[in-house]
């Protein structure tokens, strides 16, 4: 039995152990002629059950049906180079869910040789080992002056490599270091080598061309040019270190000491929390939620509703950041390979960092587990991989009466619901936060250590795709570009998207409508296709888009209620119509989608992205390609939003903190601003400055 008391809460330890046994158990009794040889586990997930069975466990529908507890099982058979996909029913006891008395597989397939599974941790590790003991690449790092023990890479999905059909790949980023715990990325090496991920071979290793110098046509940039001019100049990494920890540093400068001056802010609740956790549903101030998980989507928000006084209201089914893909715009060979899916390719919850109490998160935190499985199918658990907590958010609204100087004033606080991600050299901040005025804000955090190359010695620059952060080390430049699901339940399951424009009145200055000039107005357009459901922000335009229930208007202005989607940070995928990206990543051609519900439509590139080449036919193409209606409908809405990266010598060697958002805010939706009822309080700990550097230094002469 697992203790599991929602639908959708991530699968347990046992859950994950119980399903994997079922897995062996099951291909231990196959025919020969159809069994897999070996057993690799990549990931052990939760199926979650059809959303009108969880609609009517809730009780937002009246008909009911039991709901399985459903795992999806995916592994490799290295052997016979395949993978596998299986569906394996669990014991439950959550109520009303099917009865059964131990885990049995009842569904099982081969998965076609152009479907490959993510990469995940214990096979991108692998692949140094890999690296680090292949005689030819020990060769060509002892020519540049390396030695192979200071040797490391970091294993990347390929993309895909026309070279190599129906092999499971990688490609490996080679560095050095020059000691132990120095940063590695300061000394990127000239090459990169390509594995079979599934055998360890080393099928090829690319030697990226140079930059050209002035007035020079650049080099070719496809495989079988490169592959026909092989390297002749090698050059060894750069050597200067260039180090982010405070030890290292101080090995490379000895004059380096830590800045003085930043004293200490605790952030303290004396009374507690004002949130509660039953199990995994959260409730706050009016709001609740449940908080799913898992490897590939990471954090995910279920059943999100606001008690508008006294009456549950529902708002969003499913929230999640469905993909992501990192392009950059280096097209010298291998540069096109790198544009990684993290979401997809990797799995961004899989990846999640165990957050520490005071450093990650500060004040008083409440942290969740997540669980994944190992190759071997046991489970393992990254502690603390989702922290909760309370922050004050500034001021929530305020006005001064000049009459009588009458002020009322009261203070934000945002419940944050936080995960943070490393992807090799790069790491992401997943931050969710409620309002206390109704707003849904997802903030995405970049940090970490930027891609960077090696240049050789007089290499020129080419100061218009890359910044040389550091002598001999460029940095290319890049996209982040996040797809946001957005399964909406505005009061009810029929929704639909409307597009908002601000434009001037046509008619001219001195005409008889707007003699002024001054004149402007809204335009709105009702998406009532898939088809006609593609837009792009338009700044000129302030152009928004709202989810909207048609259903139900507002009682004073008319409008139907709905939330409003707004970001700062719509970035336009640069990619060429008809190139590798274009076709893999369907979701960031436009920033906008919008497509008619269904259960298996989860991932806009698809089930298995790793590898696969995409195109018209395939995942949100296809969905969109249906011209279904998204009017009045049960819809889902994909919100591309993200960052462009034009690297900076400051983005070294660590990068400081780069945040896009999106916001999600009612429109129509509240009678009145919601938040007229908390209460206008003075915090009793704050004092003047010159108060409190007096009260220090008393307390420290008393210590």
């Amino acid at each position: 039995m697992t203790n599991s008391n929602h639908p959708l809460d991530p699968l347990s330890t046992v859950e994950i152990e119980s399903a994997t046994q079922a897995t062996r158990q099951f291909v231990d009794e196959l025919n020969e002629g159809i069994k897999p040889q070996s057993i690799q586990f990549n990931t052990v997930t939760l199926i979650e059950p059809p959303k009108h069975l969880v609609l009517s466990w809730l009780g937002y529908e009246q008909t009911a049906f039991p709901i399985a507890r459903q795992a999806e099982v995916i592994f490799l058979d290295g052997k016979t180079q395949t993978a596998w996909e299986g569906v394996v029913n669990l014991p439950t006891n959550i109520e009303g869910g099917k009865a059964i008395s131990k885990a049995q597989v009842v569904k099982w397939k081969c998965l076609d040789k152009d479907q490959q599974p993510s990469l995940l941790v214990e096979e991108l590790n692998q692949a140094e080992q890999w690296a680090k003991s292949n005689a030819k690449i020990i060769e060509a790092v002892k020519q540049v002056g390396v030695d192979p023990e200071m040797l490391f890479c970091d294993g990347w999905c390929i993309s895909i490599d026309e070279r190599f059909p129906g092999r499971r790949l990688q490609q490996c980023l080679m560095f050095a270091r020059s000691r132990p715990g120095d940063s590695l990325y300061a000394h990127p090496i000239d090459f990169v080598p390509v594995f079979d991920s599934h055998t360890g071979q080393l099928l090829t290793i690319d030697y990226p061309p140079l930059n050209s110098d002035e007035g020079e046509a650049p080099p070719p940039s496809s495989a079988k040019d490169n592959s026909e001019r092989p390297r002749k100049l090698r050059f060894p990494p750069p050597s200067t270190n260039q180090n982010y920890l405070p030890e290292q540093i101080k090995q490379d400068d000895p004059t380096f000491k830590p800045r003085e001056g930043l004293k200490p802010i605790h952030v303290t609740q004396p009374d507690g929390v004002s949130y509660s956790i039953d199990g995994r549903i959260i409730r706050w101030q009016n709001w609740s939620l449940h908080l799913g998980f898992n490897y590939r989507d990471g954090l995910v928000l279920n059943n999100v509703t606001y008690d508008d006084n006294g009456t549950i209201r529902p708002l969003f089914y499913r929230l999640s950041i469905a993909e992501m893909v990192v392009p950059y715009g280096i097209s010298k060979f291998p540069g096109h390979r790198k544009h990684a899916f993290d979401t997809g390719e990797y799995g961004i919850g899989a990846l999640s960092n165990s957050l520490s109490l005071g450093c990650d998160c500060l004040g008083s935190i409440s942290y969740m587990d997540a669980d994944f499985v190992k190759r071997s199918g046991e489970s393992k658990t990254t502690k603390s991989a989702i922290c909760i907590h309370e922050e004050d958010a500034g001021i929530l609204h305020k006005h001064t009466d000049f009459r009588d100087l009458k002020v009322h004033v009261a203070r934000n606080r945002k419940l944050i619901i936080s995960n943070v991600c490393t992807v090799a050299n790069y790491e992401y901040g997943f931050y969710w936060s409620l309002g206390l005025d109704g707003t849904i804000e997802l903030e995405i955090k970049l940090t970490g250590i930027v891609n960077v190359t090696a240049m050789a010695p007089n290499e020129p620059r080419n100061k218009s795709i890359e910044t040389e952060v550091a002598p001999r080390i460029a940095a290319p430049f890049h996209q982040h570009l996040f797809s946001l699901r957005i399964d909406s339940m505005i009061d009810g399951q029929s929704n639909q998207v409307v597009q908002t424009d601000i434009v001037p009145d046509e008619d001219d200055v001195g005409g008889p409508t707007n003699y002024y000039g001054n004149g402007f107005h809204t335009e709105k357009k009702i998406f009532t296709t898939s088809k006609n459901a593609i837009s792009d922000y338009d700044a000129n335009k302030s152009r928004t888009w709202t989810i909207e229930n048609p259903n139900k208007q507002h009682y004073s202005s008319g409008n139907n209620v709905g939330y409003k989607i707004m970001s700062g940070n719509f970035a336009t995928m640069f990619a060429k119509e008809g190139s590798m990206l274009y076709n893999r990543a369907p979701f960031a051609r436009h920033h906008l989608h919008v497509t008619k519900y269904q259960d298996s439509t989860l991932y806009p590139s698809g089930m298995y992205v790793n590898q696969c080449e995409g195109g018209e036919q395939f995942a949100l193409t296809d969905w969109m390609a249906k011209d279904e209606s998204v009017k009045n409908e049960d819809i889902v809405t994909w919100v591309t939003f993200g960052a462009n990266h034009v690297v900076r010598p400051e983005d070294w060697p660590i990068m400081p903190v780069e945040t896009v958002k999106v916001h999600l805010k009612p429109s129509n939706y509240f009678a009145r601003n919601p938040a007229l009822d908390v209460p206008s309080t003075k915090d009793a700990k704050s004092r003047l400055a010159e108060e409190a550097a007096q009260v220090d230094d008393k307390n420290c002469c008393n210590m």
